[in-house]
């Protein structure tokens, strides 16, 4: 399975990409699995506080990935 995630804000400094393609091997993956192992490689965003979208909707911990999907990590929003 092939996805893109996109990385905003502080988020990019953490990860220093703005976007990479990333290759799943495992054959069902939640956007919690996804979350936990992004925390794995990165392991400044387990102090980070983000929330996480699939294809431009916000998602549940529990959504289910599926090929090709983009996956943008959201820092906080902040405004007025």
């Amino acid at each position: 399975m092939t996805i893109t995630l996109k990385y905003f804000g502080l988020l990019v400094d953490i990860t220093h990409k703005k976007e990479e393609v990333f290759r799943l091997e495992e054959g069902k993956v939640s956007v919690s699995f996804l979350k936990s192992k992004m925390e794995t490689a990165y392991e400044e965003l387990k102090n980070t506080n983000y929330s996480i979208a699939v294809n431009q909707s916000m998602s549940s911990l529990d959504y289910n990935i599926k090929d090709q999907d983009v996956i943008a990590f959201l820092p906080p929003f902040a405004g007025g």
